[in-house]
């Protein structure tokens, strides 16, 4: 039987189903676990001064609230997809969690504690109680999940998804914000100046802080794609307010943290970033509330649940394989590289590069999956996971040139590095099957191309990024690192060098091409550069690294190839 709600949502079946009563009971008790935990001793030797108690304080209100928000009946029609984004993007925090078992005095978790010395600590039950309670609403957003896909259907649903009926103003903003709050994830959360509070970017601090912040980060894009892909209002609403809702209890419990932690621990990039795009991604979501929906076509449930075409099946195959890649890439890039005799951990050049940009590759992969982004993404895939490659092959040119020392081996990094490798070869194959599927429902009688002054404009940036590929990227300590006129090449150069090819070939392709595919091209090779030369610029290559001529050649080639995508953009229009 299907009961009609007052915002827009038919239930079916009883109003007692133990799946949709499960993630609300599980959501309940683990948003209240953790509010308590920073009250139940965390770990053994450390200090729980004032300034930790303020963050302390923020954490358990914003948890408290959110099972309160739980709770509450009015707010029922958008329980689920709130709980669905809150437990994606709780599951980030469970792997970061992790760190308060394996070396607590590197988690950087003020709101649960601050360590007054650099001897070991040890995990005390409040661990556990912050790990269980991230852990249930993890649970709890998958049994939503099930829900919204078993037995919840809607009754404000229309045949645009809601990123078409959105005015592109606010679709701008919700796009930003979630970038901005994703990027917050991976940057510094704080300056330290504290002998014991070191507090780096999560990408370059422990393993289990940078498979969490990676986590979290692709929650939040995956989460925000899934709002404005779907066809009902209420449903977007209810998955931005749950990204809103996890995001708030990171980055909120981060700037209460820094504020009042004293003299030697200040705000750090990714609060700032975080603070700024949790800001404009709520007033997005606030905005997508309020705005009318217009006249909706009720579509029947079987009939949005048809058998998917061959195209659709093909972008899926290939989205899925793109997310491994990214997957298997970003993870063996944390994981040990190279195995020594000694039990000492060498440092790889790139190697925080290489797990950094999973995210964006993973998000490529997502979109993949969704049929409303599917063909306009797909161009820009093979050039993002391209640049991917490239990144992956200069570390495994350090491991080439590591293992040739004695008692030195390739460790589980390294070899899950040549599998990720080995799928992102997979990866580009499927990805131009799945190209190929879209040409029968494209109209091909009319185009032009691009015109003189833009073809012009994209061959100068396509001729810069080249040149900048071809030249070194970086010095390390002093020493130029591979390019163009060191022979023989290594992997670094050689993957530089079919980033060149396929930069060249994407230029070539989009001369000729739609806008939309022209633009989608381009893009991929600006996020393709960015990623290359973004690396040594940054400091994010490794210590003793230093851009060298080429990455600020790259830089200029990214930045002009952005340029002619929003060029292409115009045309479009």
């Amino acid at each position: 039987m299907t009961q009609p709600t007052s915002a827009g949502r038919r239930t079916s079946g009883s109003a007692s189903d133990p799946v949709r009563l499960g993630a609300r009971a599980l959501g309940v008790v683990g948003a209240l676990a953790v509010a308590a935990a920073p009250y139940v001793p965390v770990v053994g030797g450390a200090d729980v001064g004032l300034p930790v108690r303020g963050a302390a304080a923020v954490s358990s209100a914003l948890w408290a609230a959110i099972a309160l928000l739980l709770l509450v009946r009015a707010i029922r029609p958008i329980v689920f997809p709130v709980l669905a984004t809150l437990g994606a993007v709780a599951l980030g925090s469970i792997v970061a969690d992790l760190q308060l078992f394996v070396g607590a005095i590197d988690a950087d978790r003020l709101e649960l504690f601050r360590p007054i010395s650099a001897g070991a600590l040890k995990a005390g039950p409040g661990a556990v109680v912050v790990t269980l309670g991230h852990a249930l609403v993890v649970v709890a957003g998958a049994l939503a999940a099930l829900a919204l896909a078993r037995t919840v259907e809607w009754d404000d649903v229309d045949e645009d998804p809601v990123a078409r009926r959105s005015a592109s103003v606010v679709v701008a903003a919700g796009v930003a914000g979630a970038l901005a709050l994703a990027a917050s994830f991976l940057l510094p959360a704080y300056v330290s100046t504290d002998a014991v509070v070191l507090a780096p970017a999560p990408v370059a601090g422990p393993v289990a802080s940078a498979l969490g912040g990676g986590l979290s980060a692709v929650a939040v894009l995956v989460g925000v794609a899934y709002a404005f892909s779907s066809t009902s209002r209420s449903a977007a609403v209810g998955a931005l307010a749950g990204v809103v809702a996890a995001s708030a209890t990171v980055v909120g419990v981060r700037l209460a943290a820094a504020l009042g932690a004293g003299d030697r621990i200040d705000l750090g990039a990714g609060t700032v970033v975080g603070v700024g795009g949790l800001f404009v991604l709520g007033v997005a979501t606030v905005a997508t509330a309020r705005a009318t929906s217009g006249p909706t076509t009720s579509v029947p449930r079987l009939a949005r649940s048809a058998a998917p075409s061959n195209s659709t099946r093909r972008h899926v195959v290939a989205g899925a394989v793109t997310v491994l890649t990214g997957i298997a890439l970003g993870v063996g890039a944390v994981l040990p590289l190279l195995d020594v005799s000694t039990g000492s951990v060498p440092t790889v050049v790139g190697d925080r590069a290489v797990a950094a940009y999973a995210v964006v590759t993973v998000v490529g992969g997502v979109l993949l999956l969704f049929s409303e982004f599917a063909a306009a993404v797909r161009p820009a895939v093979p050039l993002i996971v391209t640049g991917h490659l490239a990144l992956a092959a200069a570390v495994l040119q350090a491991l080439v040139l590591g293992v040739g020392i004695d008692g030195v081996s390739v460790g589980a990094g390294g070899w899950l590095l040549v599998v990720g490798t080995l799928l992102g070869l997979l990866t580009l194959a499927l990805v131009a099957a799945a190209g190929a599927s879209e040409r029968d429902g494209v109209d091909t009688s009319d185009l032009d191309g691009a015109s003189r002054p833009l073809a012009a404009a994209l061959a100068v940036a396509a001729g810069v990024a080249a040149l900048g590929l071809l030249l070194p990227q970086y010095d390390v300590v002093g020493e130029t690192g591979g390019w163009i006129g060191a022979l023989p090449w290594g992997w670094d150069v050689w993957g530089r060098l079919v980033l060149v090819a396929a930069v060249l070939i994407g230029a070539a392709v989009a001369a000729r091409a739609r806008a939309s595919r022209a633009a989608a091209l381009q893009i991929g090779s600006a996020v393709a550069l960015a990623g290359v030369a973004l690396s040594p610029i940054l400091g994010g290559a490794g210590p003793g690294v230093t851009a060298s001529s080429g990455a600020f050649v790259t830089a200029v080639g990214a930045a002009a190839s952005a340029l002619v995508a929003a060029g292409f953009f115009r045309t479009g229009e």
